[in-house]
């Protein structure tokens, strides 16, 4: 017995076998170099050069393995990779666990940098703002012998206890919402996590950078007055810097418009993948493995059971499943001048029913037929992705053999397979050749419910007939739609917390505009009141307190539009078929905007607008 693997862990085992009791992994045949088929790990001594290694690995190749594969034309590499950068570094196909990427941390991250700055540059436009308000304050503790130094001290200090008192409550909230945000995306992250030496380090490294980035102009700015103009009222409304807050708020609009953009692109992409003919017909097809050669011994008889329901129409067998891979081997093929030669192919086994019970259609030629007693040994089909490698004119006929010998025994294509996404869409579609196999890993079940309780129904009779089959074995299935998406699982959590992101985006904007709008109509109160005496209406002096704000996002969707269409068509280049930008997201992500600006300004601009002239200028 051996302690529970952590979830986090790259290999995951709830039990553990020793090689040397199955003689299939323990094959002393030197061809067994030719196998791909287990995990290796190497243990360097303390102080070994991995890239040493790494360089070590072409000889051995040379000497071991090119022998086998060298007279099929195939070169193989050997890459190593240290076992701690697997889950986020590996981009081989196979890994035991499901992997991370890298890349997506780095942009969490960043996009963690856009808030803590759209949040520093809140503080910064409101206390800019504000300024005047603390110029006479200024002025006297100058007058009365303070030094600058002193005042941004002061002014830093009190952006820093902020920010620590910041940094505690959102400690606080961490803790109370980590379920929540764990249930919600799938995640394992432990609130123990928190008081590890690097996230104290990184929260205090926060605390001082964004208390001293959201303090550092009102500091240096407000620091500078001259008190004797302070205290002769000489600083005008422009002393308060107008031209830095509106670059400020351009560039709160441009991060926020740009993650408006992706989670946009991201939601289409995923849509997409929902929604994309995948040249099969995915929904209601229940699948489940037989493991052993007694349960696949046994599947005749399992498929009699199954089909006494009427709810279940079509049962096959396969020996891959769509979302999986299937294993390659090297044979003699037909080229289109006629030759026989050996190439790389991957081997799809099915039962006469497959293509049916999953809905692939025939292009050309025919389907295998239990019928024709010569197809079980003699007929294969292939796909249009194979015709296309092989540049065949007329594929039908052509003969293949499942191995390099030319003395094998010789089978003839009999039709052509439209396309169909055996993999998910971050892959191209592979060149398959289909033969008949009746002794197969994969049971597919289609199933035809007109309500979600004939669904219920199927899948209890489903299991009752595996129980009656296999009483020793535990009935676990899933459905080929389900599965397929769960290749995207991780792109549907980075959406939504890409969506997330957005979503504290745009709310951290509208707390810095509201506030910032406030000021501003409390501003200009008295001008409000000249215009409204002098006949402007009420649209007239909105439209003056809001056509900055609608001015300053038109120039944040020059950046932000270029920054989306550059990142998110990266983004869609790693996979293989995809949605195309769709533009009109631009549109409606400038619009949102918009419409957010002017619902935060316009209530303090209306408020202002229909204030009593007479208040305003009654000191006047």
């Amino acid at each position: 017995m051996y302690r529970d693997m952590p979830r986090h862990s790259h290999l995951i085992a709830n039990a553990l076998i020793s090689a040397n009791s199955i003689p299939f992994f323990m094959n002393p045949d030197p061809g067994a170099w030719g196998s791909f088929n287990n995990y290796s790990y190497v243990l360097l001594r303390e102080g070994a050069d991995a890239e040493a290694f790494q360089a070590k690995l072409p000889a051995l190749i040379d000497k071991y393995v090119a022998v086998i594969f060298d007279q099929f034309n195939i070169k193989v590499q050997y890459h190593t990779i240290a076992l701690k950068d697997i889950h986020l570094r590996s981009n081989f196909e196979g890994e035991a666990e499901p992997t991370g990427e890298i890349g997506f941390l780095y942009i969490f991250g960043l996009v963690a940098l856009f808030l803590v700055l759209i949040a520093s540059i809140n503080y910064m436009n409101l206390a800019t703002a504000r300024g005047i308000r603390r110029s006479l304050e200024v002025g006297i503790r100058k007058v009365l012998g303070s030094g600058r130094r002193q005042l941004m001290a002061q002014f830093l200090l009190e952006s820093l206890l902020f920010t620590a008192f910041a940094v505690l409550l959102s400690v606080l909230l961490v803790v109370l919402l980590l379920p929540l945000f764990n249930r919600a995306f799938d995640l394992q992250l432990d609130v123990s996590l928190l008081w590890s030496a690097p996230v104290l380090a990184g929260l205090f490294g926060i605390m001082v950078l964004t208390g001293i980035l959201g303090g550092s102009y009102p500091a240096f700015f407000l620091s500078g007055f001259q008190p004797i103009k302070v205290l002769k009222g000489m600083l005008t409304r422009g002393s308060g810097n107008p031209n830095l807050r509106k670059t400020l708020v351009t560039l709160q609009f441009a991060i926020t418009l740009f993650m408006l953009i992706g989670a946009g692109v991201i939601f289409d992409q995923m849509r997409y993948l929902r929604t994309k003919d995948l040249g099969f017909d995915k929904e209601h097809v229940l699948t489940f493995t037989l493991e052993g050669r007694e349960a696949r011994e046994k599947f005749g008889i399992l498929k009699e059971k199954l089909l006494q329901n009427p709810l279940v129409t079509a049962v096959a067998s396969s020996g891959s499943t769509p979302g999986q891979g299937m294993p390659k081997n090297v044979m003699n093929m037909e080229s289109a001048s006629g030759k026989m030669e050996t190439y790389g192919v991957d081997l799809y086994a099915i039962d006469y029913e497959y293509l049916s019970t999953m809905g692939m259609k025939i292009v050309a030629g025919r389907p295998l037929n239990a019928a024709r007693s010569t197809d079980s040994t003699e007929a294969v089909l292939v796909n249009e992705a194979m015709v296309r490698r092989m540049g065949w004119a007329d594929p039908i006929g052509r003969k293949v053999q499942f191995d390099t010998d030319d003395t094998a025994a010789v089978r003839y294509i009999v039709g052509v397979v439209k396309d169909f996404h055996q993999q998910s869409l971050y892959e191209p579609i592979e060149a398959l050749l289909f033969y008949p196999d009746f002794n197969n890993d994969y049971v597919h079940v289609r199933l035809n419910p007109q309500s979600p309780q004939d669904l219920t129904k199927a899948i209890a009779f489903a299991e009752s007939s595996w129980n009656a089959s296999f009483p020793n074995t535990p009935f676990e299935y899933d459905f080929v739609d389900s599965a397929f998406m769960e290749l995207y699982a991780a792109d549907q959590m980075r959406g939504k917390i890409f969506t997330l992101f957005g979503v504290l985006m745009i709310f951290i904007t509208c707390l810095g505009l509201l506030g910032l709008a406030s000021f501003t109509a409390e501003q200009r109160t008295k001008e409000i009141g000249i215009r409204k005496v002098l006949g402007a209406n009420y649209t007239d002096l909105v439209y003056l307190l809001t056509r900055n704000y609608l001015l300053l996002v038109s120039i944040a969707a020059i950046p932000a539009f270029l920054a989306g269409w550059y990142f998110m068509e990266k983004w869609l280049g790693t996979f293989a078929f995809h949605t195309e930008i769709n533009f009109l997201l631009f549109v409606l992500a400038l619009a949102g905007i918009i419409l957010i600006a002017l619902a935060t300004t316009g209530f303090h601009a209306l408020k202002a607008a229909l204030a009593n002239p007479v208040k305003s200028l009654r000191s006047e």
